[in-house]
């Protein structure tokens, strides 16, 4: 793929705007429901979404580093 400078600015702007503030929401429920999660068999899903959301911004951080066109979506 072609490196690109505008792409990064592009995922610079949804790190900042969009996939942080998002991952702090969901780092708050998945740490209240983790521990329930032994107890709730039902909890496992939902905490394995909320961690792929939370690790989101990691992957942006890739496509930033990479000035990848493709995008790098939470899940």
């Amino acid at each position: 793929m072609a490196k690109n400078p505008i792409f990064a600015i592009i995922w610079l702007v949804l790190l900042w705007f969009v996939a942080w503030p998002l991952a702090g929401i969901c780092a708050a429920f998945w740490i209240f429901l983790l521990p329930f999660e032994a107890c709730f068999a039902f909890l496992k899903q939902i905490t394995t979404f909320l961690e792929k959301l939370i690790t989101w911004p990691r992957d942006l951080g890739a496509a930033i580093r990479d000035c990848s066109s493709n995008f790098p979506a939470p899940v």
